[in-house]
């Protein structure tokens, strides 16, 4: 299927979803798409995006848009990356793998999990220099060491520690499909699985997911957690991260601008404010609300990368002329891997980036530098920067 079509076919992340969930067991798409409790959050976060309007400047000469940004002194062709996706071989086979060789190809930055299903080694080898890295803090020290260890060894030069799980999320849609670890298949999920015969061949095929980052700590075969999350991460142990971690050290979770302003104050290198994709605490504010306020803390040279709630390339956009230098998106791109396979990947890159610059374009707006200096309106908030380059 050539690109052409493909852009026709599956023209937004809307379409990718539709595909997704006719292609993928209920309790799976349940997984990926859902959030936590009554899902509220996970509906503010994109209701906030909603709301943010970007006025054109109709007279601007802006025929060819430069999508490129910089940030921790690299140069990326998008200001988007691929968010951290923990168990994503359930949703299809080696999908960060697939992810990671589009990346690299597209020149925008992946984030291997803790718990992906492919090895942080191996999405260092597929990416490159566009492949970063998650943390989540563990109760085990040793092992907690031995995985930065791993990823300073495979090349890895960002480290994004997650702080934002003390505990895990009560997830209802899971609880009630009955999804855990290690999984469990009672006849209600293998009937889901029957009726889905394309995934569950190439699941078959490759096997069930597993956690391989974590495989070389288990004592035994059926020790499918070797190590729990230690999730809660006071100030001294962000400052032992600080400390470890040789190389660009990012903080994902942050919500609060005294949180953001500790971590700059700390040497944090930048912060990823995020509330998991409204799949924690249901009642956490939208990340584009506190955007503004964090940016005003930390005034304007402190990288501010966001993510929950974004799906479009237009999204992106409001990301950035609302304060943020940098996107991240998971959803959106687990739709098209599950939507099309490995072009799916590809795809979804392809896709926000030609909603990107088509939004830029009709904006006037030719770059990204300028677009951080546009001037946004919302019906929930302000622009960050009152009047700037009016």
């Amino acid at each position: 299927m050539s690109d052409n079509t493909l852009m026709r076919r599956f023209p937004s992340s809307g379409y990718l979803e539709q595909q997704a969930a006719a292609r993928l067991p209920n309790f799976v798409f349940d997984y990926l798409q859902g959030g936590s409790g009554r899902q509220c959050s996970l509906g503010r976060n994109m209701a906030a995006f909603e709301q943010v309007t970007l006025t054109p400047r109709c007279f601007n000469d802006c025929q060819e848009v430069d999508l490129g940004t910089t940030l921790f002194g690299r140069h990326y062709r998008l200001p988007f990356g691929i968010a951290p996706i923990g168990l994503d071989g359930l949703i299809w086979p080696r999908t960060v793998e697939f992810l990671a060789q589009a990346a690299r190809q597209a020149g925008c930055p992946v984030t291997a999990s803790t718990f992906a299903t492919s090895s942080l080694e191996e999405v260092a080898r597929l990416a490159g220099e566009m492949a970063w890295f998650q943390l989540y803090p563990f109760s085990d020290g040793a092992i907690e060491q031995d995985i930065m260890a791993r990823a300073g060894a495979a090349g890895y030069q960002v480290l994004m520690v997650t702080v934002d799980v003390p505990v895990g999320g009560r997830r209802e849609l899971d609880m009630r499909n009955g999804l855990s670890l290690p999984p469990r298949l009672g006849g209600r999920v293998l009937l889901d699985m029957m009726r889905h015969p394309v995934w569950t061949l190439s699941h078959a095929r490759r096997g069930p997911p597993g956690f391989k980052n974590l495989q070389p700590y288990r004592r035994h075969s059926n020790d499918y957690l070797p190590a729990k999350i230690a999730g809660r991460v006071p100030w001294a142990r962000l400052v032992q991260y600080r400390q470890r971690w040789p190389g660009r050290l990012l903080v994902k979770g942050v919500l609060r601008a005294e949180d953001a302003l500790r971590c700059r104050e700390l040497g944090i290198d930048g912060i990823v404010i995020s509330n998991h994709g409204g799949r924690q605490l249901d009642s956490c504010p939208s990340t584009l609300g506190v955007l503004p306020d964090i940016r005003r803390a930390v005034g304007n040279d402190f990288p501010l990368i966001i993510d929950s709630g974004l799906r479009s390339g237009l999204d992106v956009a409001r990301a950035i002329a609302q304060g943020a230098d940098f996107a991240l998106l998971g959803r959106t791109f687990m739709y098209g891997v599950a939507a099309l396979g490995q072009v799916g990947a590809g795809h979804a890159i392809d896709m926000l980036s030609d909603e990107l610059e088509n939004a830029m374009q009709m904006m006037g707006c030719p770059d990204i530098a300028g677009l951080k200096r546009w001037h946004t309106g919302s019906t929930a908030q302000s622009g960050y920067i009152k009047g700037a380059g009016e």
